[in-house]
């Protein structure tokens, strides 16, 4: 009953994800189809295959972004060469619309494409509805193996590896270290420092009494993007949005002070104007791009945000550092993201899907859709490339060596994010007070948590 309320309740919300995307750039939401050249050597997945013709669909929340979209498209012409059996027709979908879009197809698995792109966030939601497969005894052992520390086992649901892992992203805050420098400012160690800090990165450059370099680039938009940083930023301050006791799910989000606090002083800092004006529109993308062209000097997100500053704004190279969240807790998971394998695919789809996620992550030696991406390998042997050992990464890598969180159980957790997001965007709007947010995010949680109890 819950995968079909889930389905339906995804459905409902396409419309909606079609204006919330994340991902940017030419080709999105588009789909292109190659085929592997005629003739040439047997490739692994025709050996795997006995020489069966194998097509595979891929939702991809990588091909539709700039820069590294590109390599999508390259590696899959690539394997194609090598794999004349095998066809790969890539469908560029922002990653906001690929969980609403999948979600709606549950009630019609012919449609599941064969491959699709999720991240740690959001597994749990597509296998409650039975979209992943269980990967685990098509992945070789060798394989497993190579991946850095922790990382398989955030890819895992109880006994299942429910997805295979490309890139880890955990979150920390990027800055201008250049700006720090100007400023004699310290790497804040709390929110309340950090708030100070936004602060003291605010200005008005050209006089004309308008702020236009902030210090905080705030995700304020409510869709996943704005709503995990949120979760993420809850979790830093003690705050578990959502908790497991003997399978009963729980919360920590009440009307206590602490929760106040907390939920407070992330709206506040859109009324204190540290954060780019009209937060409600400001998505990854345009913050992104904010950051990238030097409006803002602080910005909570993945390293993948480095990527972007880079292709943008090549001065930026020896100006940026990162640093952990904020807070006394693990405000992050690993943020282990990859692809799925469709639990509805043929034993030879889902066969010719392993090995082409494997040439994915071992044949390119030089690391292209990662360096262009700013990604953190999920490999062991790509986490010692030399562009991830400066300043800028010090801050994700600190953070994986002192641990993150646990990949997150629960199946209601887009639900979860969803609440949140409508409860600080009610503030954003003016719409509520604070106090009126969370009652009504409390009743909403309340009603979801009764679900899945």
């Amino acid at each position: 009953m819950r995968k079909k309320v889930l389905a339906l309740f995804f459905a409902a919300l396409m419309a909606m994800s079609a204006v919330t995307g994340c991902g940017s750039g030419a080709g999105q939401n588009e789909t292109t189809a190659a085929k592997g050249s005629e003739g040439g050597d047997t490739g692994a997945a025709d050996k795997g295959t006995e020489g069966e013709k194998v097509t595979l669909t891929v939702f991809d929340g990588y091909a539709g972004e700039d820069p590294h979209g590109q390599y999508i498209y390259k590696y899959a012409e690539e394997y194609m060469a090598e794999n004349p059996n095998v066809t790969i027709e890539v469908q560029a979908v922002s990653t906001n619309d690929i969980y609403t879009k999948l979600s709606a197809m549950a009630a019609t698995p012919d449609d599941v494409p064969t491959i699709f792109f999720t991240s740690a966030d959001a597994v749990a939601t597509l296998h409650d509805l039975g979209l992943t497969a269980d990967i685990s005894g098509l992945v070789p052992e060798d394989l497993k193996a190579s991946f850095a520390n922790g990382v398989v086992d955030s890819c895992m649901l109880g006994d299942e590896m429910s997805y295979f892992p490309v890139a880890v992203q955990p979150t920390a805050v990027i800055y201008r270290t250049d700006r720090f420098k100007e400023a004699g400012l310290e790497i804040p160690k709390t929110w309340e420092e950090f708030v100070e800090t936004a602060k003291a990165l605010t200005k008005d450059t050209n006089g004309d009494g308008q702020m236009d370099e902030w210090g905080f680039d705030m995700v304020g938009s409510n869709n996943s993007s704005g709503q995990s940083r949120f979760m993420a930023y809850l979790w830093s301050n003690g705050i578990e949005c959502v908790t497991e006791d003997n399978g009963t799910w729980g919360t920590d989000i009440t009307e206590d002070q602490k929760f106040m606090d907390a939920f407070s002083r992330w709206t506040n800092m859109n009324v204190e104007g540290i954060v780019p004006t009209g937060i409600t529109e400001v998505d990854y993308p345009t913050a992104a791009n904010y950051f990238a062209m030097g409006y803002a000097s602080m910005f909570l997100t993945g390293p993948n945000a480095l990527g972007v500053a880079y292709a943008n704004n090549p001065d930026l190279k020896g100006n940026l550092g990162s640093f952990k969240m904020p807070g006394d807790f693990p405000g992050t998971m690993l943020g282990t993201e990859g692809y799925a394998v469709s639990a509805h695919a043929t034993d030879a789809e889902k066969e010719a899907a392993i090995d082409y996620l494997r040439f994915f992550v071992e044949h390119d030696k030089d690391m292209q859709f990662w360096q262009s991406s700013g990604k953190i390998p999920a490999t062991a042997e790509g986490q010692k490339a030399e562009y991830v050992s400066g300043e800028d990464y010090a801050g994700f890598l600190q953070q994986i060596a002192d641990g993150c969180r646990p990949t997150v159980k629960f199946a209601g957790v887009s639900g979860l994010k969803s609440a949140l997001g409508n409860a600080y965007a009610s503030v954003f709007s003016n719409e509520k007070s604070n106090e009126e947010a969370v009652k009504t995010l409390i009743s909403d949680i309340d009603e979801l948590l009764e679900d899945y109890n």
